[in-house]
């Protein structure tokens, strides 16, 4: 197998995994042992976008959907280009700023089930959403060091 099949294997598992963590339940959360409630990151997205929540809308939509998405899609342009395109170190630049500002996703995800879990009278559940949205980003930093270190040398 080739260096580019492997990428491009890579890139389309990060890419599945991704999407499909942005509809799976991350976690579940249980108030007074009552009340229940199963959280994914489009729910959270839109429960924050009626409910009037613009900043933490805009931040959760910059960091966990948009920087991620534009990510897998340099990733996936410049594997495809790979043959007739050598990276330069403006592009290898430009994917490492973008994957910085990406990870900033998972800090927003460690902060919200440290809070819950913090609280006394909630208790969080994690679900297999959290492991793919994980496998994603691990993926998506695979991807970018594959491409900076495997496609700058000579085939």
């Amino acid at each position: 197998m080739n260096k580019r099949f492997i990428y491009l294997l890579l890139v389309t598992l990060g890419i599945i995994s991704y999407i499909f963590s942005l509809f799976s339940p991350l976690f579940s959360i249980n108030e007074f042992y009552i009340f229940k409630d199963t959280l994914t990151i489009y729910s959270v997205m839109l429960s924050l976008f009626h409910g009037g929540e613009w900043l933490l809308f805009l931040a959760i939509f910059i960091f966990a959907l948009l920087l991620p998405s534009v990510k897998y899609i340099l990733l996936l342009i410049y594997g495809i280009l790979f043959n007739s395109y050598k990276p330069s170190n403006r592009i290898i630049c430009l994917l490492e700023a973008v994957s910085k500002w990406a990870m900033l996703d998972v800090f927003i995800i460690a902060i919200l089930i440290a809070s819950i879990k913090l609280k006394t009278l909630a208790a969080a559940q994690t679900h297999y959403g959290l492991y793919l949205f994980t496998l994603s980003v691990l993926i998506a930093i695979a991807c970018t060091y594959f491409y900076k270190y495997a496609f700058s040398e000579t085939e």
